[in-house]
């Protein structure tokens, strides 16, 4: 955990939502509590989607889609887990899980505008 602190603090030439999906994997594959990991995992990988938007505002909800694809998200957690270490197929999803969360924060957004 402490070096998942210090890597989360650092700054890197790693792109920012890479690092969001980094983050995220790292912790929720370290597993350090009983309960919670899966929640914390996706606010953490938030905390790094905020950080890479460079605003105190997000209108989107990658935590959300997650949850919407839960199963597609176990299975692309259990692949990367127990195949190897090359995470490339988790990053992909990862990022691909960002465009439907942005559509949906899109139609709320133009649901209460009219």
């Amino acid at each position: 955990m402490l070096a998942l602190i210090a890597w989360a603090n650092s700054a890197s030439n790693e792109p920012s939502l890479i690092k969001a999906g980094h983050a995220h994997l790292w912790f929720v594959t370290l597993h350090p509590f009983d309960d919670g990991n899966g929640r914390i995992a996706r606010a953490l990988g938030g905390l790094f989607l905020a950080r890479a938007d460079g605003s105190p505002q997000r209108l989107y909800s990658l935590s959300a889609q997650i949850q919407r694809e839960r199963n597609a998200h176990c299975g692309i957690l259990e692949r990367t887990q127990k195949q190897s270490l090359d995470i490339t197929e988790w990053l992909a999803w990862f990022l691909e899980t960002l465009h439907p969360a942005v559509d949906q924060a899109q139609h709320r957004l133009d649901a209460v505008l009219a």
